[in-house]
């Protein structure tokens, strides 16, 4: 079979526009059932990986309410460099720490970051300063600071990054809120969790069963804070990070 030319695939580009509408709150199981049952014609296969890398894009792309509609079709969620999958997790009974992960003072973790590093003030001085994943330059791609024994801690980085963290859950319990006019992604229950190191390997070695996290990103960094159990404690907690 012939391959598309450029014009008939921007026509196919703009046909696929109708499949990405997102229709107004409320009910949407209708609307999904009717799209998944529209069958593309046997000759044009190449439609179905357009639409799959479309979908892709839909999922990084869209606003919060738009993209918890993506996460229940596709399964996959992006957000602020951290992914959420559906699945069934599987992390390693001995997790690795991320990779040449080392123990820094605050204020030296604050020069060698290339982004700034925010601390909440709820928590108080942390337990230890984690520097993680560093560049040829020694800048970190991800700062972590514990507390509470190392039961709870904060990972920052750079909230351009394209994906740092991958997230393995079983029924979507994902819920969205605002942190300070920014979204918000809260999830309330355990979940397996993987590293994506800055050359786009996932270390499934990292895996471990991270508990609660609250992820939200302001002033360009993005944050993940894991073992608070409720949703009021780790709002207040990230509403104090300056």
């Amino acid at each position: 079979m012939a391959e598309p030319t450029e014009d008939v695939l921007v026509a196919e580009l703009r046909e696929l526009a109708g499949w990405l509408d997102v229709p107004p709150p409320g009910d949407l199981r209708p609307g999904v059932r009717a799209r998944l049952a529209v069958r593309p014609r046997p000759r044009r296969r190449w439609r179905i990986l357009v639409a799959a890398v479309a979908a892709a894009l839909l999922v990084a792309a869209l606003p919060p309410a738009r993209a918890a509609v993506a996460h229940a079709v596709t399964a996959v969620l992006t957000f602020s460099g951290v992914q959420v999958r559906q699945g069934q997790p599987t992390p390693a009974r001995s997790p690795s720490p991320l990779p040449s992960i080392r123990s820094v003072a605050l204020d030296q973790a604050r020069k060698q970051a290339r982004f700034p590093i925010g601390v909440p003030a709820s928590l108080g001085v942390p337990d230890d300063v984690q520097l993680a994943d560093p560049g040829p330059d020694g800048a970190p791609r991800v700062v972590t600071l514990l507390y509470r024994g190392g039961a709870v801690r904060l990972d920052e980085f750079d909230g351009q990054l394209d994906l740092a963290f991958v997230k393995t859950e079983g029924p979507p319990e994902v819920s969205w809120l605002q942190l300070r006019d920014q979204p918000a992604l809260w999830l309330p229950t355990a979940h397996a969790i993987a590293y994506v190191d800055r050359n786009g390997v996932t270390h499934h070695e990292t895996a471990r069963l991270a508990g609660p996290t609250l992820v939200w990103s302001a002033g360009g960094v993005t944050y993940r804070l894991e073992g608070i159990s409720t949703l009021d404690e780790a709002f207040a907690v990230a509403m104090s990070v300056s």
